[in-house]
């Protein structure tokens, strides 16, 4: 039967949309959580049309937002770690912590920079 196209199934359309509302969720949060310490964010991956740059916008730089039902053990602290630093071979090193810590981490470096201008 050439020519002939079956539908998709609704489930795969389905997946993929559920995905995207899903990232959408966590890019609201993150710029949320930046409000709360007084940071300057935006969130740039607006109604699925992908920025070029980043999916949020934090201080004038630009992060991804990825959210995934299962992350690597390896990368998440454990005993009473803070954060993980972690490396693929001719990687530079990463480091994995808590948004919170991390927008603490901008927030104090923010208020330096103002005392200094000033």
């Amino acid at each position: 039967m050439k020519g002939k196209q079956t539908a998709k199934s609704a489930t795969n359309v389905r997946r993929g949309r559920r995905n995207r509302v899903r990232g959408a969720e966590l890019q609201r949060e993150t710029v949320k959580l930046c409000k709360e310490f007084e940071l300057e964010a935006f969130n740039r991956d607006r109604g699925g049309a992908n920025h070029e740059k980043g999916d949020v916008e934090i201080e004038g730089d630009y992060y991804g937002c990825k959210r995934k039902k299962r992350i690597p053990r390896y990368i998440l602290p454990e005993k009473q770690e803070v954060g993980v630093v972690f490396r693929g071979d001719r990687m530079e090193p990463m480091i994995a912590i808590s948004l919170e810590r991390f927008l603490l981490m901008l927030r104090i470096v923010k208020d330096k920079d103002e005392e200094r201008k000033n």
